[in-house]
């Protein structure tokens, strides 16, 4: 069988999807693992991150979290349940629609908010100290970089939909 020569571009092409493919590896992999922010159990990136999304947003009710968080209500219910169990979030009826459901982080809820902040914290000066005087520059191009290539991944996911 004939090997195809490819060009210069195609290959460029190539080494930066394997690349791109090992960084989401490495990241999800690192990202997924289940830490420890202080409180009995070990939580799940999803769990943190509903927890913040609550500490920054009081008194959110079920359907505004599904929303912000893009998953549906049975998924975040199933969380909230969780983190209930664990006495992270407190639920509460609205005092104006009894139908509605408000959740508050316990005190034990934030101080799960406050560890995953102070990680964020160490993860950015871990960065800049890395990237040194690039750091800016850096972060500012890989956003912009990352942002078009999102939007070509987008185009790629519309064009096999209609095929």
């Amino acid at each position: 069988m004939m090997k195809k020569n490819k060009s210069k571009k195609q290959i460029e092409f190539e080494k930066m999807n394997d690349t791109l493919m090992q960084i989401a590896k490495v990241y999800m992999q690192w990202h997924n693992k289940d830490q420890n922010f202080g409180v009995k159990s070990p939580l799940c990136r999803a769990e943190i991150h509903t927890i913040q999304a609550i500490g920054n947003n009081e008194g959110i009710n079920i359907t505004e979290l599904a929303n912000f968080l893009s998953v549906k209500k049975p998924t975040v219910s199933e969380r909230l349940n969780k983190l209930n169990r664990l006495k992270l979030i407190r639920k509460e009826r609205s005092t104006t629609n009894g139908k509605v459901i408000q959740l508050y982080l316990t005190e034990t809820g934030w101080t799960a908010y406050k560890n995953h902040e102070k990680n964020h914290d160490k993860l950015f000066t871990l960065f800049t100290n890395y990237f040194d005087a690039e750091a800016s520059a850096f972060r500012s191009d890989f956003a912009q970089h990352l942002s078009k290539f999102k939007r070509f991944l987008d185009l790629i996911q519309q064009e096999a939909e209609f095929k």
